[in-house]
């Protein structure tokens, strides 16, 4: 089992070993074919998707990066899309590895450089870039922003559904493929789909209105495989500097347990092949992150994948699960049928527990999730009672608001900014509270986004 072979006694050893890692890129070269003759003895390595395991750097190491693969980007220009779901540390792609992208594109020709991302529901983008510093550093090395929440959109089938997709983003990706597309997500564990890579940063393309439907266990990770048949990457980077563990939203009070440092780039132009190195990196085979596995089955990728770089130093599996501090004063039913861990669960379990403990909410409440609910549990809940996912609603919605006189209603399988009105309500919380810049500063980037058509679906401000 990988579990097994991948284990070690402390996440310190991983900083050690970051530390240690030196080899130069001759060295990396003159490794290349050895180390992929070793892996795959009889492969053609020359056929095989390469992907490099190289220590951070700033622009030359990305430029060199994109000249190993003999990328060229003179007069074209260049899309990033970032990681950049939240401003809460560790949700983002650092600022350094995105300043060193913009330069690099410049340096090799780059008629024009565009920075884009849609944040989670509950957030917009204009907001995370002015807190996490992007939107600084994009302003300093001549990049553009291009906040997708306010984009206009375009219908577009991906796989078996329907979704709207950013005009810009099917323009000059999908349809006339005139731009550069590199994608540059952060090294994270996922709570729901076990690693959050280049694959899973696409998801960033859809409105929140369909994200709220479709994040769910039964179209969630398919999803994420149909993106990427549609949506392919150019080249990917992803920002090893550190990795996010115990899932994708790190508590800021308890840091430590969250932050893993790394020291490394993980680079190549086939998408799957570096996220599957990637998860390899986390503690993760492909046939256990749904999404890649599904890829994998179409594109048929792992099993001939050229490394170059030791990874051998990578010999822990990181948790992806959030740990699970609530208030006490919470009692939480689970239907018995059904509880989607992808859908109503886990995101609304992990904004309890960041509300609880960076933010000092708390309070008597109940939360309903799921199919085949226990009558008696939903006979003695605390109320205020917040039902969440259209199963919950669907069997005891009709009960729990005749028999509790404060019951609120979420019924989407994953609407963050829906749940989070309700919590930080409940917890006697305000959404200016969250927010690490000035109430009028958070204000005047409101207004803006909603002047420039944000779409983006959030609690209200005060």
């Amino acid at each position: 089992m990988l579990a097994d072979s991948l284990h070690v006694s402390s996440y310190l050893s991983s900083w050690a070993q970051a530390q240690s890692l030196s080899l130069g890129w001759i060295q990396l070269k003159q490794q290349r074919e050895g180390a992929s003759q070793a892996l795959y003895p009889g492969a053609d390595w020359h056929a095989m998707p390469r992907v490099m395991v190289v220590p951070v750097g700033g622009a030359e190491t990305v430029r060199r990066l994109l000249e190993e693969f003999n990328v060229s980007l003179r007069g074209r220009r260049v899309f990033i899309k970032v990681n950049a779901v939240d401003f809460r540390k560790g949700c983002y792609t650092s600022p350094e590895a995105i300043g060193a992208a913009v330069d690099a594109a410049y340096e090799l020709g780059a008629s024009e450089v565009l920075v884009m991302e849609n944040s989670t529901q509950g957030n917009f983008t204009r907001l995370v870039f002015r807190v996490t510093g992007i939107a600084d550093v994009l302003k300093r090395k001549g990049a553009k922003p291009i906040y997708l929440d306010e984009e206009r959109s375009v219908r577009v089938k991906v796989g078996e559904l329907q979704v709207k997709l950013p005009k810009v983003v099917y323009k000059s990706l999908i349809e006339d493929r005139d731009g550069f597309y590199l994608n540059m997500p952060k090294l994270k564990t996922h709570d729901m789909t076990k690693v959050t890579l280049s694959l899973k940063n696409q998801l960033g393309f859809l409105y929140h209105d369909d994200r709220r439907i479709h994040h769910s266990r039964f179209e969630l990770h398919k999803l994420i495989a149909d993106l990427y048949s549609l949506i392919k990457p150019d080249f990917v980077i992803v920002d090893g500097r550190h990795a996010t563990v115990h899932g994708h939203y790190p508590l800021e009070k308890m840091l430590d347990r969250y932050i893993v440092p790394m020291g490394v780039y993980i680079a190549g132009d086939d998408a799957l092949a570096v996220d599957t190195i990637a998860a390899r990196i986390l503690g993760y085979d492909v046939s256990e992150v749904e999404h890649l596995k599904l890829a994998d089955e179409k594109h048929k990728v792992s099993g001939r994948i050229e490394v170059i770089g030791d990874i051998s130093r990578f010999n822990r599996r990181y948790p992806h699960k959030h740990i699970g501090v609530y208030p006490e004063g919470v009692k939480i039913v689970k239907g018995k049928e059904r509880a989607c861990e992808e859908g109503c669960v886990d995101n609304t379990l992990m904004v309890l527990e960041m509300l609880h403990v960076d933010y000092g909410g708390r309070g008597e409440f109940s939360i309903v999730f799921g199919k085949g609910l226990d009558k008696k549990e939903l006979e003695n809940l605390k109320p205020p009672v917040l039902i969440v996912g259209p199963c919950a609603v669907e069997e005891a919605g009709d009960f729990l608001k005749k028999r509790y006189r404060k019951v609120v209603e979420v019924p989407y399988c994953n609407d963050l900014a829906a749940v989070l009105t309700a919590l930080m309500k409940f917890m006697k919380l305000k959404a200016t509270q969250l927010v690490p810049i000035p109430a009028t500063s958070l204000i005047a980037e409101w207004i803006k986004a909603k002047l420039h058509g944000s779409t983006a679906h959030t609690p209200p401000l005060f």
